[in-house]
């Protein structure tokens, strides 16, 4: 009988062979997870049978703990551009004890001290004879000073091309903050704090002020580990590593704030400033709708980078002033909303000049030196700020309980925090006073009471959100920086009903009067493409228990536009004149530039990565240019030379894909660019480095030149662009 032949099965030899190789794998992961756990706990290697710590003992060395630093979360932008980041930066040393060597035997200290010191000091731009004088000292290293500290990541690299035996770096960590004077106060700064932990010093980046200090634990991240053996060279040995624990980034936060609104503002608060010889001044705008802070600005103000305060007093949040006559509007709303059990109408009359509150021979007199205006009514009294108009609302319509049940309904004369910075509270003058009438009617005026600029603006957004008040924030989100999972997103958070409907339709009627009636106080601060509405006010400022002579606080409230407002702007600034030209100028620009933003169609796509740009002073201009290029950023020539002479954005910036980066040049020939799309920041970039003036006409994205592109500039030449 014929045997039958028996044909192996090719499916079960591959899994067969399948499950072998699994087995293998994880046998070898098992055994390379035990070799790890066994070098820890006898510093021995479980393969080689090397005794690794009694090899790292025998050559001077021991254990060792390295701290992997946490990259601090990045603060962005509501239109997602950076505003802080970490930014690295090196200190380069020399070696010079012969005692130093490499694991190989090889030296690892400085051996020819004349070139290494030519090499150092072309590169660095020191001295070479310095340089050559630190590396002769008897010392186991050295320094270099100022020109080795802060060096670029451009330059470490130049050196260690080189090859130089000896010289090494040291990482540090600074923050970086990209604009400068930009809301400087509510973002803060971090700095690098120094401590001893364990007989271990470390340094880490902490915050100090604003945004940085309030939400510190988020943006902190945590710190890795890495513990190695290492020879007394500190080199680690073969197999050394013992374990190593990744660090974790901090999280991302997002502000409210918009660079082309924020620029605008600081710009023209800062020409303000400057025009009326004001002392400090304070400026924010908000959306009346959200709550979401647009802009924000202090004068004085600081750098960051610089840390340059002359004043540790967030004027916005923290200054407490009495306002003048744009108090008057929260007088006014009470008075209407409870017309039908007071009485009172807009339209009722009264005798403006003077008003006797006592048998004193001292009255409250309007601001016209007492003359006033005859009888007119209380709506004129509102349009020329009358003092005397408030004098009568209180003292013959006004309820005290309701209107100071109003008063705390506004959030006015209390503390409060917006995103954990605290607000000041300011003190009403009437509260424990001894039962005087007086400071009941002038702080229904804005005098003997004070109220801060962040209360003013939280006030007035009743008159945009029918009768109720809405919360400023500035931080918008706070997300993961590794996962792009959003731990926290701003809400819209509004107060209980404090007006009616028809109280606010009122009340934006005569706020409107003040700003559009030729006659009435406001008139300046008239915009013929926006109905802006709002209100001036003049305060006396005290000094030593007395008010001053001929120095006051000049504020401003408003809104826009008229029918639905979307923004809502406060303004105040001390000085000694009485003209608000400037202030009407300021207010125009900046709910223009706001206006325009909130209302842009377009829909801008961000790109989402982004490059931290280094020194590229003295770098070829073709390989800059080929550099920025390659890494997605616009390079921005300015000059026909070949050599870079300086840069906008600085060194250690952290920038957007598609930036533009402004590369000054040795060329004395230059040209003007297409400047479309550009920012105003930009121009100005452009205009230092061009030795040219620009001119802005109106607010946004430039869209138009005088200038067309490709013309030969000359020195000093002014330019107009155009905005929208």
């Amino acid at each position: 009988m014929a045997r039958k032949l028996k044909i192996p099965s090719i499916k079960k030899d591959e899994n067969y062979g399948a499950n072998l190789m699994m087995v293998v794998i994880c046998v070898v992961v098992v055994c390379l997870v035990f070799n790890v756990v066994y070098l820890g706990l006898t510093g021995k290697h479980l393969i080689s049978g090397n005794d690794i710590d009694a090899y790292a003992t025998q050559r001077g060395g021991s254990q060792k703990v390295e701290t992997l630093t946490a990259k601090r979360g990045t603060i962005y932008s509501s239109n997602d551009e950076v505003l802080v980041t970490d930014v690295t930066k090196y200190k380069v040393y020399a070696i010079l004890s012969s005692t130093r060597t490499n694991s190989d035997g090889s030296a690892a200290y400085v051996v020819d001290k004349e070139y290494t010191a030519e090499k150092l000091a072309e590169i660095l731009g020191g001295d070479y004879d310095e340089i050559l004088e630190k590396l002769n000292k008897d010392s186991y290293q050295v320094e270099f000073g100022s020109v080795g500290n802060n060096i670029s990541s451009l330059v470490k690299e130049e050196i260690e091309a080189l090859d130089l035996p000896g010289i090494e770096f040291e990482e540090t960590t600074t923050r970086s903050y990209r604009y400068g004077d930009f809301a400087s106060y509510e973002i803060g700064y971090a700095q690098v704090v120094t401590d001893e932990i364990n007989g271990q010093t470390t340094s880490a980046l902490v915050g100090q002020m604003g945004i940085e200090k309030v939400y510190d634990e988020e943006l902190s991240g945590t710190d890795g580990q890495k513990i190695y053996l290492a020879d007394n060279n500190n080199n680690v040995l073969p197999n050394g590593i013992v374990s190593e624990t990744a660090p974790v980034s901090g999280n991302d936060i997002y502000l409210t704030l918009d660079t082309d609104i924020q620029t605008e503002l600081t710009s023209q608060l800062s020409k303000l400033c400057e025009a009326e010889e004001a002392d400090q001044a304070t400026c924010a705008i908000m959306n009346a709708k959200t709550g979401a802070i647009l802009a924000v600005a202090n004068y004085p103000s600081f750098d960051p980078n610089e840390r340059d305060l002359e004043n540790y007093v967030d004027l916005f949040l923290n200054e407490a002033v009495e306002p003048g006559s744009v108090f008057k509007s929260f007088v006014y709303a009470n008075a209407i909303e409870d017309s039908d059990s007071s009485g009172f109408s807009v339209e009722n009359t009264y005798t403006s000049g003077t008003y006797y509150y006592s048998s004193s021979n001292n009255p409250i007199k309007d601001h016209n030196s007492g003359r006033g205006w005859g009888v007119i009514s209380f709506k004129q009294g509102f349009y020329y700020s009358s003092n005397t108009a408030i004098c009568n609302i209180l003292a013959t319509y006004t309820d005290k309980d309701s209107l100071i049940a109003d008063y705390e309904a506004l959030g006015l004369f209390q503390s409060d925090e917006m995103d954990g910075l605290s607000t000041a509270s300011g003190v009403a003058g009437y509260v424990n006073n001894d039962g005087r009438v007086v400071e009941w009617l002038t702080t229904g005026f804005g005098q003997g009471s004070t109220v801060t600029a962040y209360q003013l603006l939280k006030g007035y957004s009743a008159f945009a959100n029918d009768g109720k008040t809405v919360k400023p924030y500035i931080v918008d989100k706070i997300v993961n920086s590794e996962t792009d999972e959003v731990l926290y997103q701003a809400s819209t958070q509004y107060s209980q009903q404090i007006y009616s409907s028809e109280t606010v339709e009122q009340m934006r009627d005569l706020l409107s009067g003040v700003i559009n009636i030729s006659g009435s106080t406001g008139y300046k601060y008239h915009m013929d493409d926006i109905n802006l509405i709002g209100k001036t006010g003049t305060g006396q400022i005290v000094q030593d228990g007395s008010y001053v002579s001929g120095y006051y606080t000049h504020s401003f409230c408003g809104l826009a536009p008229y029918d639905d407002p979307e923004v809502v702007i406060v303004l105040w600034y001390q000085s000694g004149t009485t003209d608000n030209v400037n202030a009407a100028t300021l207010v125009q620009a900046v709910v223009r530039s706001a206006l325009n933003k909130l209302n842009e169609q377009e829909i801008k796509i961000v790109a989402s990565s982004s490059y931290t740009l280094d020194s590229y002073t003295n770098q070829s201009t073709s390989y800059v240019s080929s550099l920025l290029s390659t890494n997605q950023l616009t390079p921005v020539v300015v000059g026909d030379g070949d050599i870079v002479l300086s840069q906008y954005p600085y060194a250690n910036t952290e920038v957007a894909s598609e930036s533009r980066v402004f590369l000054k040049t040795n060329g004395t020939t230059i040209t003007m660019p297409s400047m479309e799309g550009w920012s105003r920041k930009e121009a100005e970039a452009f205009a230092t480095m061009a030795d040219v003036t620009i001119e802005v006409d109106g607010t946004g994205t430039i869209y138009d030149q005088s200038i067309s592109k490709g013309t030969t500039l000359e020195a000093g030449q002014t330019i107009t662009v155009y905005a929208k």
